[in-house]
């Protein structure tokens, strides 16, 4: 039996360690509880072992680094073995934020989707941007801990298309590695409608005067003609005057 803690004293729980005896082939392994103590089953009386930490594809094991001392050596006998203890160093622990995408026509969309990740204290702020892959799920490691908010975006032009997507927010700090999804997203065509513009009214009045003179200007012509004619016949049908003779008084002589 044995306990595995921290450099500060804090009981480190979901470490693995294992019990190997390398003449003999035998090999136990046990895992820390909450309170970072482990217990070594089945150990053949007799036999030497090698006790260590050691790393597996654990996500609480992922903070520690290595540990102190390396190993220790216990011989088995027919009494239990206690007080073995070790001091893991923990490194810093990597975030990793994966999610995955659904909807329709997304096999037409997808060159166009990209997953973009904020900080929920500053929305300003962008952390990161991934194109959606073909396998339609994106992983984003190293970001800060803290909360994010998480977001589709679409590349198509606004004017053309309607995209609305759902607002996720995680918190890397309580939950370092975690799985967002499925995102979904709404995608609608803009119908434009083509509207009429009134024509100016005083341009097409304009026109229209002007057209009518054009129209009307040989019958202008000729009742200018007909009005001449007229006048002229009138002058000549008019009689002269006479005018009265005067009388000449001569003188006697």
């Amino acid at each position: 039996m044995g306990s595995v803690t921290l450099l500060t004293g804090q009981p480190k729980e979901g470490v693995f360690v294992e019990a190997r005896s390398e003449s003999r082939g035998y090999y136990e392994e046990a895992t820390t509880d909450s309170f970072g103590r482990f217990r070594l089953r089945g150990l053949v009386p007799g036999s030497s072992y090698s006790i260590r930490v050691v790393a597996k594809d654990n996500l609480r094991l992922a903070a520690v680094e290595r540990a102190s001392p390396e190993s220790v050596s216990v011989d088995v006998d027919e009494e239990d073995i206690s007080g073995i203890g070790f001091v893991v160093f923990e490194r810093p622990e990597a975030t990793i934020l994966s999610c995955h995408v659904e909807g329709n026509d997304i096999d037409m969309l997808q060159p166009h989707l990209s997953v973009e990740i904020r900080s929920a204290v500053d929305p300003s702020r962008i952390e990161s941007v991934v194109p959606v892959p073909l396998s339609y799920h994106v992983e984003v490691r190293n970001l800060p801990k803290g909360k994010h908010f998480v977001q589709l975006r679409s590349g198509l032009p606004s004017h053309t298309h309607i995209f609305e997507s759902e607002l996720v927010e995680v918190d890397l700090e309580k939950q370092p590695q975690i799985h967002v999804g499925p995102l979904k997203y709404k995608l609608e065509e803009r119908h434009h409608k083509q509207e009429l513009t009134p024509a100016p009214v005083f341009p097409l009045i304009v026109g229209v005067s002007v057209v009518t003179v054009v129209i009307s200007m040989p019958r202008l012509k000729d009742l200018y003609q007909s009005a001449v004619g007229m006048t002229s016949l009138s002058s000549g049908n008019t009689p002269s005057r006479k005018e009265p003779r005067k009388t000449i008084l001569r003188k006697r002589a």
